[in-house]
């Protein structure tokens, strides 16, 4: 990934744009901004939104952390509503990018196509770790409504 496409991107956040007018020219690049706002909580709460546990359960390949807390009662309501696998993956696998940052007081303010560009990234990084954990298994990993609220899925293929 290119920097002066996260630059580009970072740039049409409003939180960028606030610290840009109070940091000095010198200092106003992509190292300086993630050196002011870096903190090992924030990292650690997005790894398993960048790069998640997947785990075999009943031959389905899913996200450890969006599991359903009753697994045997979800599987009953799915198999009443006659879902595939596929379909079954998906909405286990889906993430909504934009409801990720619901408390981002700019929330608003960011442009859709930012989020894009986040689930696209996010998109990369599951189907890596997918091909890494599971690498006897085809997966379709990608990003749908794109026009209202970015969604990264993963299903095999």
């Amino acid at each position: 990934m290119h920097r002066e496409t996260i630059v580009h991107y970072l740039s049409l956040t409003p939180a960028y744009q606030r610290w840009c007018m109070h940091a000095p020219s010198e200092s106003r690049d992509l190292a300086s901004y993630t050196a002011y706002l870096a903190r090992v909580d924030h990292l650690l709460c997005y790894l398993p939104i960048l790069y998640p546990t997947f785990v075999s359960v009943d031959d389905l390949i899913l996200r450890a952390d969006a599991l359903p807390d009753d697994w045997n009662a979800f599987m009953s309501q799915a198999r009443a509503a006659h879902w595939s696998p596929r379909q079954i993956e998906y909405v286990v696998n889906h993430l909504h990018v934009c409801d990720v940052f619901l408390n981002d007081p700019d929330y608003d303010a960011i442009p859709l196509e930012v989020y894009g560009f986040l689930a696209d990234v996010i998109a990369d990084l599951w189907r890596k770790r997918l091909q890494d954990a599971f690498p006897r298994r085809r997966f379709e990993v990608g990003v749908t409504e794109r026009d209202a609220s970015p969604e990264v899925y993963a299903v095999q293929a």
